[in-house]
């Protein structure tokens, strides 16, 4: 997500080289291999040969070498690449979901934590995915950020001329990308089969160019004759049994396997090889990132004698001096989109036609197409028409029907759940989503919203059904059934989502039942830097119901994160809610919700309730799967009566150790409280609280 600083960053950086001058000294080519986060040795490289004052002529690069390439080619210098490297966050990027405990989410959404569905159907009925591990449209993001500082419509266009290798999936051919979307080339070149999700570039769907050429000297001959080639070899060699341990030692000696007998074949064919010392560096592993670098500067500096002759006898490079920015946009145009988005698209940035154009203004458009919640990604191309260009956004819907399989689970209270959600899209009209979820488990609930657009204005039409039984701590059993159904109009205004609708409820308990109806309302304030993992901004949330236009029922929660030191998170959460304990199945049940966690099992009954949450929380190591937390932990609870008497105030506090992310999330607990109770208590999953349409 954008901040202001690098927006204003890319305004500066985004114009394009086109004089041209030759440089005194013959330059020299470079062939970067896959090897994942070993190939962070290519900036080493890089680094050694512009201290030494060696022009590049061109670069080719396969999986992290054309990330690596790329970036270079656009212009980043070795100590920029080097900062991008510092800030990478590889587990977020990886990473479709990594909430970390005190992160909240609506206490009334329909949809679970778990965002990677295990079938997807197109609307032929046909399976289409899973068709890997990961999406991968964070890197696309990052990379898009990243390449934004440079506009070209060809590779050769840029400040140093590249080309990105991938393979196509459907006929094992080596693809060479030197046109259209840096980013999108990016990320298909390091699309490792089963990992990711191959990439959709034009008609072809391509993967990883390793499994073709994971060391492309061919090509780079191919592209740039009469310059000398340096082939930088980071593919690694083959573990012994000892050494794999784990499941990214398999992977990472498959990907060996796979691209040894390439690799072989084409070392010979380089005017010099470069081999960084890089075994013992897991593909995934950004602990040792400047170890990397540096071993890759030291082998290229022990090379310098055989470097400096070949570009001695090398031709000139030219070089682009002089800048300009004298492209106009000459049309706008989609792809991948349906027919209403498309012309929606065409008829808002069309206003760009005649104009200069600008790399920043299509980034920040692409961002605003993909926050549809039909949309998985949107990149963007440029094509010459003449002295201008063509803006081509390319776009990848999301599946028509996504299915999710899940559950939750944990010792400290009895709400658990094993359930399926999902989301079918393009249902009733073009565009419109029904999302539903089902959990079964001691207590069972139903949750569907039909949305009729994915825009920021949409209806929604409401069903919810579920049981609820709790074992007070003040006031015994209570058991329900509540079924609810409305509807609500949203309101979307940048951090500011709304909505105002009106909601019908029937509640069953003990025989008897109860119906009741009014206005339903709903406020969120989100200026979180980062859903996943914030280190700065807040969240608010408010959802009201008035029943019979009587007494009002509200929840009110605020979440606050903060940055301590590089690896120390701060959270602060606290919240209110109003309900009626006269009427069954509307009291506040402090605890209920895991408000704290030691009473989640036997909850304090109450009118009212009010609390708060600190947290410390320390990452102790991250990898591509997710990273390993220590959460140090605090709050307090407090109950009302009808008359606003405080008669019950509560605290905790703990250690927890967590694991949030893809594969696997969980947390592992150890809880004091005010009853002097020690707990030790276990987490799986992600709860769905479905509490529609009270607080």
């Amino acid at each position: 997500m954008f901040g202001k600083r690098m927006l204003t960053a890319l305004f500066l950086l985004h114009m394009v080289y086109c004089g041209t001058a030759f440089a005194q000294r013959g330059g020299v080519v470079l062939a970067l291999s896959g090897g994942g986060t070993r190939g962070l040795a290519h900036i080493g490289v890089l680094e050694a040969l512009r201290e030494q004052g060696i022009p590049i002529a061109g670069i080719v690069g396969t999986s992290m070498g054309s990330i690596i390439g790329g970036l270079a080619a656009s212009g980043y210098t070795p100590d920029e690449l080097r900062h991008v490297v510092d800030e990478l966050d590889l587990t977020n990027l990886l990473s479709e979901k990594s909430n970390p405990i005190f992160v909240p989410l609506p206490s009334d959404s329909v949809s679970p934590r778990n965002k990677v569905p295990w079938v997807m159907l197109n609307k032929s009925g046909d399976v289409v995915g899973p068709l890997g591990g990961m999406s991968g449209v964070k890197l696309l993001e990052r990379f898009a950020q990243l390449a934004s500082r440079i506009q070209v419509v060809r590779f050769d266009e840029l400040p140093v001329p590249f080309a990105a290798v991938a393979t196509d999936l459907e006929t094992g051919e080596k693809v060479v990308l030197r046109s259209g979307s840096l980013a999108s080339a990016m990320r298909a070149s390091m699309a490792i089969p089963a990992l990711f999700d191959p990439w959709p570039v034009g008609d072809r769907l391509l993967v990883d160019g390793g499994l073709v050429s994971n060391l492309p000297v061919e090509t780079a001959k191919e592209i740039f004759p009469g310059y000398p080639v340096i082939a930088v070899d980071v593919s690694g060699k083959l573990k012994t049994k000892k050494q794999i341990r784990s499941l990214v030692d398999v992977i990472d000696q498959s990907i060996t396997i796979f691209t040894h007998k390439n690799v072989e074949h084409e070392i010979p064919k380089a005017d010099l090889l470069i081999s960084p010392p890089v075994e013992g560096v897991s593909i995934f592993d950004l602990s040792n990132a400047e170890v990397v670098i540096e071993g890759g500067k030291q082998a290229t500096l022990a090379m310098l004698p055989q470097i400096k002759k070949l570009a001695d006898s090398a031709p000139p490079v030219a070089q682009r001096e002089t800048l300009c920015l004298d492209a106009r946009v000459a049309a706008v145009m989609v792809e991948g989109a349906t027919i209403e988005l498309a012309s929606s698209i065409v008829k808002k940035y069309g206003a760009w036609i005649g104009k200069p154009l600008s790399a920043l203004e299509v980034l920040k458009a692409s961002r605003e197409i993909g926050e549809r919640d039909d949309i998985l990604s949107v990149d963007y191309r440029f094509e010459e028409a003449g002295p201008d260009v063509k803006v081509v956004f390319v776009v990848q819907r999301k599946p028509a029907l996504e299915i999710n399989f899940g559950g939750y689970t944990t010792n400290l209270h009895p709400h658990r759940w094993l359930f399926v959600s999902g989301v079918r899209r393009d249902l009733f009209r073009e565009a419109d989503a029904l999302k539903f979820n089902f959990k079964v488990g001691d207590q069972w609930g139903a949750d569907a919203s039909y949305f009729d657009s994915p825009g920021k204005t949409p209806w929604e039409i409401r069903l919810s059904a579920y049981n609820w039984e709790l074992e007070t701590a003040n006031a015994g059993k209570r058991a329900w059934d509540r079924y609810a159904l409305g509807a609500v109009k949203h309101f979307d205004g940048g951090s500011f989502r709304g909505g105002f609708g009106y909601a019908f409820e029937r509640i069953h308990t003990l025989g008897q039942e109860f119906d009741a109806s009014g206005p339903t309302l709903f406020m969120t304030s989100d200026t979180l830097n980062d859903p996943i993992d914030p280190t700065d901004g807040d969240l608010l949330y408010m959802q009201a119901w008035w029943p019979d236009f009587e007494e009002p029922l509200y929840r009110i929660s605020y979440f606050r994160a903060s940055r301590v030191a590089n690896d120390w998170r701060f959270y602060f959460r606290a919240g209110f809610a109003e309900g009626d304990m006269n009427r069954e199945g509307r009291a506040v049940y402090l605890g209920a919700s895991e408000e704290l966690y030691s009473y989640s099992g036997n909850p304090i009954e109450a009118e009212r309730m009010a609390w708060w949450n600190i947290a410390f929380r320390r990452i102790l190591t991250k990898s591509w799967w997710g990273a390993l937390n220590t959460e140090f932990f605090g709050g307090m609870g407090f109950a009302f009566d009808d008359e606003w008497s405080r008669f019950r105030d509560v605290w905790e506090a703990g250690v927890s150790f967590s694991i949030p992310g893809v594969l696997f999330d969980g947390k592992l607990m150890f809880i004091y409280n005010d009853e002097k109770d020690f707990k030790i208590g276990f987490f799986l999953g992600s709860p769905i609280w479905g509490k529609y349409p009270l607080p």
